[in-house]
């Protein structure tokens, strides 16, 4: 879930979203579109028959990385970070409906340059021993929940950057400016994750919690980030409990081992483009952590729920809280687990996935024959088209020269059998979320709701009800 940068000072808070406003699409004038490579329509998803039957859909779904991105001068993140906590109040009390600039994506806001960088980076020091020759895509909410809105027909354009560093294909989110500002802000989908959510230890004055999970899908290995909300502590308080009785102190641990700390006050490092690195947090099992909406209490008869399930299903976020107002005041807010929902409109949907396996394999197969290009993803406002097109001109390249050596010294080029085809049996849900055992002893800690909508949910639509 995207938070909502609050530019005036860089503040950054949580989601929950209600209200009206502008509707955003690709500015091609302001950034022109390169050449057609080619170019790819609904109708030609449909086949082959049957050909993902049994990997479209998610499993073996892991958390790899998370970290935090801090209000300070210089863009800051500390890792692996941790979620705001939910803290609602004990007394409801009348909040003031939202009020100044946020940022449209906190990434390209405070790293324009290269907005996928720090997420590359912590993956590749959370575990320097993990191979990454097998991951195929790099990718986020956005632009895997953008093409999954293609395959199921519904109308909105966007654009994303692809490129292929060391055997892996990166989709890179891309904004008309990367400090554009939301606009028409109103409703409290920042003023309540501020008032029912608190950024606690290490991470206080955190601006947002981003995490990094993998998993397959249509016989694909794939790394997505997302942001999350906020973790419910109750789901999580005996695998956080464990991480605080671990002793940080030292200072030979390595990334991977400090992933499991709490406090942790090493020197910070700089990573690619001066963004700062500090360790500081706790990591909080995936069964722990919370998509966050607010909405009127006259909307609350029609509201539902699965309007949002594809969204979850991306990030594999397995609770939903929904707080509906009067006026600004809110009472008993919903909590609500909908792993069930979630695998139930994964069976349902199996057309679409099928569909989006055919699409995404599409991409990375283009990718790879332009692999010494940069490419670009390209569907205008309800076009059933997808173009495939070199980027204009000298193009944006995804990640700083330093970070991308990195990550092909780390790839031997090759693809091996993925997550997605050699457990195409197995439930995403049944380790991770049943028992908690997997989830919850290796797991991590993505969206913000601006008025009724969301970054990653739907990049700022302008057409989700409020």
């Amino acid at each position: 879930s995207a938070r909502g940068g609050w530019a005036g000072r860089g503040q950054y808070f949580p989601k929950g979203g209600g209200g009206a406003h502008t509707f955003t699409v690709p500015d091609t004038h302001k950034n022109p579109l390169g050449d057609i490579v080619t170019t790819i329509s609904v109708s030609d998803l449909n086949e082959p028959p049957k050909r993902f039957k049994d990997t479209a859909k998610i499993s073996d779904c892991q958390y790899v990385a998370s970290y935090n991105w801090l209000a300070e001068i210089s863009p800051t993140i500390a890792v692996p970070g941790q979620p705001a906590a939910w803290t609602p109040l004990k007394e409801p009390r009348r909040l003031k409906e939202d009020s100044g600039d946020y940022f449209r994506d906190i990434n390209s806001a405070m790293l324009p340059s290269h907005p996928a960088e720090p997420a590359v980076k912590v993956v590749l020091e959370s575990d320097p021993g993990i191979p990454l020759s097998g991951v195929d895509i790099f990718a986020c909410g956005s632009t895997f929940g953008n093409l999954l809105r293609l395959v199921q027909s519904v109308p909105k354009g966007f654009r994303f950057g692809v490129e292929v560093i060391g055997g892996t294909v990166f989709f890179s989110r891309k904004e008309n400016d990367p400090r554009e500002l939301l606009e028409g802000v109103r409703g409290y989908g920042h003023t309540f994750p501020e008032a029912y959510t608190t950024w606690e230890g290490a991470v206080k004055g955190s601006q947002t919690h981003q995490r990094i999970i993998q998993y397959g899908f249509g016989g694909l290995k794939c790394l997505v980030r997302f942001e999350c909300d906020g973790y419910i502590k109750d789901l999580a308080s005996s695998d956080v409990a464990l991480a605080s009785t671990l002793d940080f102190k030292t200072t030979d641990y390595d990334l991977h081992q400090t992933l499991q700390a709490t406090m942790i006050t090493q020197p910070p490092q700089t990573i690619g483009d001066d963004v700062t690195i500090k360790c500081g947090g706790t990591v909080v099992p995936q069964k722990s952590i919370f998509d966050l909406k607010t909405r009127s209490h006259r909307k609350k008869e029609s509201f539902t729920i699965d309007e949002f399930i594809p969204q979850l299903w991306v990030k594999q976020i397995p609770n939903f809280i929904v707080a509906f107002h009067q006026s600004g005041l809110f009472r008993d807010p919903e909590i609500h687990n909908v792993k069930d929902d979630i695998l139930k409109w994964e069976a349902d949907k199996q057309a679409d996935l099928q569909r989006l396996a055919v699409l995404i394999h599409k991409i990375v197969d283009i990718a790879h024959i332009h692999d010494d290009e940069l490419l670009e993803v390209y569907r205008a406002e309800n076009s059933s088209d997808l173009q495939i097109r070199r980027q204009y001109g000298e193009g944006s390249q995804t990640l700083s020269p330093v970070t991308k050596a990195a990550w092909v010294q780390r790839s031997d080029f090759g693809h091996t059998d993925t997550a997605g085809g050699q457990h195409e049996e197995s439930d995403p849900y049944e380790d991770d979320w049943h028992d908690g055992d997997d989830w919850d002893a290796a797991s991590d800690g993505s969206e913000r709701d601006f008025t009724a909508c969301s970054a990653d949910d739907c990049g700022y639509c302008g057409k989700c009800s409020y």
